[in-house]
């Protein structure tokens, strides 16, 4: 339970954060993912899933994707699928380097939930 509650910490961080980054976003992309954002509170994991491999599948690599593919390994842990979830995040970081941003901030959260999810 604890890591649990955990873990929901750092996820309302996460989402805090980079809502703000929203806005530099198009709108179209900004409003899918504050749709698939609201539908994973909500616990609408297909629907949130459905949406997340939308944007990954029709964007180039770049913050936004590796952002997708982070809350993508977010709806598969949550779905008691670590090796799933693990391989998103993996994803993400792959996404970054691609995109020449390596350093970005998620790739720290992806990065720390790899590691949580060993």
């Amino acid at each position: 339970m604890k890591m649990k509650y955990r873990f929901g910490w750092v996820f309302l961080f996460v989402s805090l954060s980079f809502g703000v980054g929203h806005s530099a976003l198009s709108g179209e992309v900004s409003n899918q993912i504050e749709i698939a954002d609201n539908k994973l509170i909500l616990e609408q994991y297909a629907e949130a899933k459905e949406i997340y491999q939308k944007i990954i599948n029709s964007s180039e690599p770049s913050v936004v994707v590796a952002y997708a593919h982070y809350k993508l390994g977010t709806v598969y842990k949550r779905q008691s699928d670590p090796e799933m979830a693990k391989k998103e995040y993996k994803k993400g970081l792959l996404s970054l380097r691609k995109a020449g941003e390596a350093n970005h901030q998620i790739g720290k959260y992806l990065a720390q939930a790899i590691r949580i999810t060993e």
